[in-house]
């Protein structure tokens, strides 16, 4: 729209009414407003808008025979708290994601029933793991959000 205008103030009242004198009868003139400069008097951070994404996650523990865990991570890490496991190809290891209602989360290890839209929740105990149960959850990958959406994409066309 701003092109159109300024295209329009370039040229001159014959070239206008040539142009537009079919559609629009009579004399036509170019009206030229000057308009006050825009001073800007303050600079706002936005929020990038993301998207959630929907995962199914279930808890786990360290050293869970049922589940067949110890206490080193895919990265070679001792586990803790804030660490999930992801499949590597839908969430690359070492990213951290946020799941909604839950907090920051670090993708840190894998697992082998953890293929496509399914996480793992690192708890301290086997309790608090089974009492997590599973879960429908919404993770925010904010780093590199476009790979993630591919990769899902991606993943749904497999399936």
């Amino acid at each position: 729209m701003v092109s159109a205008a300024i295209m329009l103030a370039v040229i001159n009242n014959d070239t206008i009414n040539a142009l537009f004198g079919d559609y629009f009868p009579g004399k036509q003139e170019v009206v030229s407003e000057e308009k006050e400069p825009v001073i800007i008097t303050k600079i706002q951070e936005v929020e990038k808008e993301t998207e959630w994404y929907y995962f199914t996650a279930t808890g786990y523990s360290a050293n869970d025979p049922a589940q067949g865990t110890n206490s080193t991570t895919a990265t070679g890490k001792d586990i803790r708290i804030g660490m999930i496991a992801v499949d590597p190809k839908i969430i690359p290891l070492g990213t951290s994601v946020e799941i909604k209602d839950m907090g920051t989360f670090v993708a840190e290890d894998t697992g082998g029933k953890i293929k496509g839209n399914r996480i793992d929740i690192y708890f301290e105990s086997k309790a608090d793991a089974k009492k997590f149960g599973r879960q429908g959850i919404w993770v925010k990958y904010e780093e590199d959000e476009v790979l993630l959406a591919e990769l899902i994409t991606d993943m749904w066309k497999i399936e």
